[in-house]
């Protein structure tokens, strides 16, 4: 074990190994990477990108971040791409976020604390706060997006599940538990936090160990996400039975969403626009539905 102490933090900390799977996404690859410098555990934590088949060139970060640990995964989806990293990580701890995420300056202090102690939680899920576009007026998608995006506690506490835009475990957990599984493109971090739940037991959520994630501001992002989680759902149960029972329960209106766009302040979204955004959220569940139906007439899950 790698032990350290940062400052006058008076404290001993392992070797952090952070993981970032990476897809066409430099620009916003370097703004993380950025934000990674500027922890304060920095001196303790390796970092490790790893390339999913981009097709843009990353050079510019590899230059500007000689010090990482840079990687390639030909088999596309992001679930064998940090299954790559955790293969080389050196660190006791292993901690996951996305390429398009902006850590806090605490994310990885207040993130491995609770795996520190002597009955640690099978993993960590840390705040993700969605971050808008811009100062321009919300789009319907944003809106949807901005209320129902990335609902962080309800998962780890409800769901037993961290999203890896923020998830945070020991490695001697993930060697228990196991690595994540490659046949998903998207509801890998639901299948292996329900593993861990079992096998271990419960995760925790820690609202201090906070990330800033971009909202997905048009249709088509929307739209995206949309696909990679009825592909997921495909790849976890792929029976007829399971289609239909899917189906079955995003007919009725979203009623979550509808309260939590409604709960968004006057001054972020007037009324018209969490109207609209209302019925885009219902729109997206027929989306769900027929790419859902599509899948089971024949079809593969795809990460885009």
């Amino acid at each position: 074990m790698t032990m350290g102490t940062i400052g006058g933090l008076g404290a001993a900390y392992p070797l952090i190994s952070v993981i970032i799977p990476v897809y066409n996404d430099t620009k916003r690859l370097i703004l993380c990477l950025e934000r990674l410098k500027r922890q304060t555990l920095s001196k303790l934590t390796e970092v490790i990108i790893v390339d999913n088949g981009s097709t843009e060139d990353l050079e510019p970060a590899r230059q500007r971040f000689p010090d990482a640990v840079w990687l390639t995964e030909a088999m596309p989806g992001s679930y064998a791409a940090r299954n790559r990293g955790i293969a080389v990580a050196q660190g006791q701890i292993l901690a996951f976020t996305d390429s398009d995420c902006l850590p806090e300056p605490q994310w990885l202090e207040h993130g491995i604390a609770p795996l520190m102690t002597d009955k640690p939680p099978s993993f960590v899920g840390g705040r993700i706060d969605l971050l808008t576009t811009s100062n321009a007026r919300l789009s319907a998608a944003e809106l949807f997006d901005l209320a129902v995006g990335f609902p962080q506690q309800r998962f780890v506490e409800q769901v037993h599940f961290a999203m890896t835009a923020n998830m945070l475990t020991r490695a001697e957990t993930m060697t228990r538990v196991g690595p994540f599984a490659i046949s998903m493109k998207s509801g890998g971090d639901r299948e292996w936090g329900t593993r861990a739940w079992k096998i271990i037991g419960p995760g925790l959520y820690v609202d201090d160990a906070g990330i800033g994630h971009p909202t997905r501001s048009t249709r088509p992002e929307v739209l995206k996400r949309i696909r990679r989680v009825a592909g997921g759902e495909y790849d976890r149960k792929p029976g007829w039975g399971a289609a239909l029972a899917f189906c079955a329960r995003h007919l009725p209106p979203p009623r979550r969403a509808f309260l939590d766009i409604a709960a968004i302040s006057p001054e972020t979204a007037p009324l018209m626009t969490k109207l609209r955004a209302m019925v885009f959220a219902y729109g997206t569940r027929f989306s769900l539905m027929r790419y859902r139906l599509a899948l089971q007439f024949g079809g593969e899950s795809t990460r885009s």
